[in-house]
């Protein structure tokens, strides 16, 4: 999986309100390595197992989020997804890149042949905000995204 994707009006970029879309590519070693202080999970260990793409917005060469997966029977496992430290507390720089990565995750599942289903272990605290746009739980914290759900997000950003 090498595809570049296009997330239209992805980003809200806080400084000025402005929708910015959001690109999606596999994440290089060399990006994984330099941007590992940014974020929590070890991409550059997951990189080993899964396909790693970064999301950016259109013309910022900053990584916005990062997210884990590979394709499994049946579904797409979304092992990790998780933004950059600047769009964690107080103001965010972008605010959308969480949900942006969801919807990259059905897009590729679909593209694989996965009819866009995902499933993932959520946070604790972030359950609450994955059922917003669909994601259900079906044991502890093991969430997943149906075809339906995942067609609406596909239709929101693609």
């Amino acid at each position: 999986m090498t595809k570049i994707y296009t997330l239209s009006s992805a980003f809200i970029f806080n400084a000025t309100g402005e929708k910015v879309d959001a690109v999606a590519s596999p994440a290089t070693l060399s990006e994984l390595s330099e941007s590992r202080h940014s974020f929590q999970f070890n991409f550059l260990k997951l990189n080993q197992k899964y396909i790693v793409y970064k999301l950016q917005a259109r013309g910022d060469s900053t990584i916005q989020g990062l997210v884990a997966f590979r394709p499994t029977q049946g579904a797409m496992e979304c092992s990790n997804m998780e933004i950059c430290n600047a769009n964690k507390h107080g103001k965010p720089v972008y605010h959308g890149a969480g949900k942006a990565m969801v919807a990259l995750c059905c897009k590729v599942s679909f593209d694989e042949g996965l009819d866009g289903c995902i499933y993932f272990d959520a946070k604790n605290r972030l359950i609450p905000y994955y059922e917003r746009f669909g994601a259900r739980r079906i044991f502890g914290l093991r969430m997943i995204m149906d075809s339906v759900n995942a067609k609406k997000l596909i239709d929101l950003y693609f």
